[in-house]
């Protein structure tokens, strides 16, 4: 039986806004947009150090060695993705929403669990499209040199989460 191990992680989870209505709209393009969104995000969670754990269907789980890495990462898939969408048609667009926590994590199998990924999950849905939302303890372990812009969201409940959570919008630089 694999053994399971307990470790410190920053997480990520990202998704496509609207993708299960543009799938019932038009198939062949939904594919394809998560094709070149696939193509454009992963080499940027790559530089960054990030390792992806698992592909959602049209969301992805990742994790980094730091918040620093991830808040890097986030910013850059939004900076790339408002490039692309400002010269793309209306239905070629590709707008995701972005959560970012760091927290333990319970390793098994190449997947991770517990509450904390579970937490990051739910501060991703709470991310405006296009934008990016990240825990109190991100924040947190920014020092005083760092180049982000975020304000306060406020303390959110959040689904099968006991204690409302202080929330930060990140925002490009």
């Amino acid at each position: 039986m694999p053994q399971s191990k307990i470790s410190k992680s920053t997480l990520m989870f990202t998704d496509i806004v609207g993708y299960s209505s543009m799938v019932g709209k038009d198939e062949k393009n939904a594919l394809a947009l998560l094709d070149e969104h696939n193509k454009i995000i992963f080499p940027i969670i790559k530089s960054n150090d990030g390792e992806i754990i698992k592909l959602i269907g049209d969301a992805i789980f990742a994790r980094f060695p730091s918040s620093l890495n991830s808040l890097n990462t986030a910013t850059k898939i939004q900076e790339k993705l408002g490039e692309r969408n400002s010269i793309s048609q209306k239905d070629h667009k590709i707008q995701i929403r972005i959560g970012l926590h760091s927290g333990q994590v319970i390793e098994k199998d190449d997947d991770l669990f517990g509450h904390d990924v579970n937490l990051c999950s739910r501060i991703e849905s709470l991310a405006p499209a296009g934008g990016i939302a990240v825990s109190k303890q991100i924040i947190e372990s920014l020092n005083e040199n760092h180049e982000f812009s975020y304000r306060e969201m406020g303390y959110i409940k959040l689904k099968n989460i006991a204690e409302p959570q202080q929330l930060y919008k990140v925002y490009e630089n």
